[in-house]
């Protein structure tokens, strides 16, 4: 359904023209409904550390009260009514019993709790974070583990463009752009724009440098681009006022908007009048699980050609392509010595924090590309071809760390709360920022090393998964049964979709507001109490072969990193980091993020996120600012 080319979603907004569509869902049941329905659900645990210790300290003092009461009328019936029939009679013992109950229980109590919280939320408040309820400011104190999203949150969500790769070895280092507003440059016809480029670029050899390629690299950057320049109106909160501020400022996500930044602003490159010129006839728009955005256009000197573009994570468009192009110009063959190459470039920029996203394309004539699209319109590309595809190169980009975020997962550390990170990036790239940001700290990763896994089936069809420390085999391990997760189960009912018994219901519900959770498996407590002293990163693919064991070895560790994960994985580890009976906050910014910020004990959302992330978190930090929270 996400996928889908011809669907218009609930809120959806008609600019302009006119049509007909045949309504499929409405209220709940659209994809908006639904994804409202699960953010706005009961979420995570709502019964907090505080609730609970108030829960059990009014039973003991109601049993205390029915133990005095009862000790009371024992003694009046027993004593003093035989011996002593004046003393006290029975309508006083009445008053004396709800005298009783009245002293005992503490009626002044949850005012008292209410009054300390919302002084708590008041002065959070004037540190730029926005507590939603109450109860969130204790859970505050509680937290174990927060598990962060990257871009945006741990990064600037700035990104910049400063290389561009091609063929094996060729690099071209593009000029510094600071800036997100539009480019004012006037309109360049093609051989001026590269040459431009190429005088303000420099290259890495001292040999030429193929026009054809660099325009190709442009060409993809400017079509297959979702960024546009928009009208933003801002809000500004002053003293005792609030104004309305009116901008113009590229909207998009933070990749596009820096390609969009490069062609405006570093080439000169009119991106308006490029993309009427060069018609875009279809779109895949950019999917978090297939990592990848396609779009078809007319080109303007040819026709009755269609250039398909497709951009995205390197290890995932070259699976797409089957021949490359060279510095040269030539289309030669993608051999797997080859890709090999192109994956050790990814990697040697990643290991320095870099973003890295392929361009690959292939032509296409009108008549045989609409032939194509109505004949594999249901396929997992919806019509676009998914094979030979020509590779052209590779984008460099940077988003710089947040200046507080290192010392911030110092003083979270220093204070016993482990910072896992938790991102859709390649794993070089993640490792990199994590470095950078001490989520894998020299203390520990560097000098002890980073533990890893791999895992390969027998011949029988059983996954066995070899654990490495510091590239030295710890063991065998064969996966049981895999871990598998299900909303249903969340909501508190069967996986398939029915409601347990009534009286299971209340007792559970009866355990949840005395008893603190509990992990559910047969080492519970083991990782809370023995942690690991090394560092893992685990991949996306990886969590899919990943039984009870695996997480028990995977979440002991002290510093963790989780790359190339999908909003579904995201929710999969903190559900598994709760089992265990860690406290979880989870920080982001995007729409990926809402499940996990809606389900974990404590979600913290980003004042520059998207709208759903902010309804899903229980706090947002007004200023960004991920110290904020430690």
């Amino acid at each position: 359904m996400l996928e889908s080319k011809n669907i218009v979603y609930c809120s959806s907004i008609v600019e302009q023209g006119t049509g007909e569509g045949l309504v499929i869902a409405t209220g709940d049941r659209t994809m908006i409904g639904r994804m409202s329905k699960l953010t706005q659900g009961k979420g995570g645990d709502e019964i907090t550390g505080l609730h609970r210790e108030f829960n059990r300290f009014l039973l003991f003092v109601c049993v205390g009260t029915v133990i005095a009461v009862a000790i009371l009328w024992i003694t009046w019936g027993a004593w003093l009514q035989r011996d002593h029939p004046t003393f006290v009679s029975y309508n006083n013992n009445i008053v004396n019993s709800v005298g009783m109950i009245v002293a005992f229980l503490p009626v002044g109590l949850p005012s008292c709790v209410t009054f300390v919280l919302t002084i708590v939320a008041k002065r959070m408040y004037r540190q730029k974070v926005l507590v939603k309820s109450l109860q969130i400011v204790e859970t505050f104190n509680s937290v174990s583990v927060i598990a962060t999203d990257k871009t945006g949150t741990l990064t600037q969500n700035q990104m910049t463009v400063t290389h561009l790769l091609w063929d094996l070895d060729r690099t071209l280092a593009l000029p510094s752009i600071h800036s997100n507003g539009p480019s004012s440059s006037q309109q360049l016809n093609p051989s001026d724009r590269n040459a431009i480029e190429l005088i303000k670029c420099r290259a890495s050899s001292t040999t030429n440098v193929s026009i054809e390629v660099i325009h190709d690299l442009l060409l993809g950057a400017c079509l297959c681009n979702n960024a546009e320049v928009q009208l933003v109106a801002n809000v500004e909160l002053g003293g005792n006022t609030v104004d309305m501020v009116r901008e113009t400022k590229i909207v998009g996500d933070a990749a596009d908007t820096a390609l969009y930044n490069m062609c405006s602003r570093a080439c000169h490159i009119d991106m308006i009048e490029t993309r009427s010129k060069n018609r875009r006839l279809q779109v895949l728009p950019f999917n978090s699980n297939m990592k990848l955005m396609i779009s078809a256009n007319k080109l303007e000197n040819s026709p009755s050609m269609v250039l398909i573009l497709m951009k995205g994570a390197p290890d995932y468009v070259i699976q797409h392509c089957s021949t490359y192009k060279t510095n040269q110009g030539d289309v030669e063959l993608l051999t797997n010595e080859i890709r090999q190459m192109i994956v050790k470039r990814q990697e040697t920029f990643g290991k320095d924090g870099y973003r890295l996203i392929a361009l690959c394309q292939r032509s296409l004539e009108e008549n045989e590309f609409n032939e194509y699209v109505n004949a594999n319109h249901s396929d997992r590309l919806h019509g676009f071809p998914s094979d030979n595809y020509t590779f052209i190169g590779l984008y460099a980009l940077i988003d710089p760390p947040r200046d507080e975020v290192p010392d911030a997962v110092l003083k979270a550390r220093h204070a016993g709360i482990r910072v896992a990170m938790v991102t859709g990036d390649h794993p070089t790239t993640a490792r990199s920022i994590a470095n950078q940001v001490n989520i894998l700290s020299s203390e520990i990763s560097l000098n002890n090393g980073i533990d890893t896994f791999q895992s390969t089936k027998d011949q029988n069809g059983k996954i066995i998964v070899d654990l490495y420390r510091n590239d030295n085999l710890l063991e065998k391990h064969e996966v049981a049964h895999i871990t598998k997760h299900d909303l249903n189960i969340r909501e508190g009912n069967h996986p398939d979709g029915e409601k347990l018994p009534w009286y299971k219901r209340m007792i559970g519900s009866c355990k949840n507001n005395f008893s603190d959770p509990t992990s559910g498996n047969a080492n519970e407590g083991v990782n809370r109490m023995n942690y690991i002293p090394y560092g893992v990163v685990v991949t996306g693919c990886e969590i899919e072969n990943m039984d009870d064991y695996m997480w028990d070895w995977v979440l002991s560790h002290q510093e963790i990193v989780f790359a190339r994960t999908s909003p579904e994985q995201k929710l999969s580890i903190v559900t598994e980091f709760q089992r265990r009976g860690e406290v979880v906050a989870v920080t982001g910014d995007g729409t990926n993020d809402a499940l996990p910020l809606k389900y974990a004990h404590l979600g913290v959302a980003m004042q520059s996120g998207t709208d759903i992330s902010k309804d899903a978190g229980d706090m947002i930090l007004l200023d960004n600012n991920f110290s904020s929270i430690i």
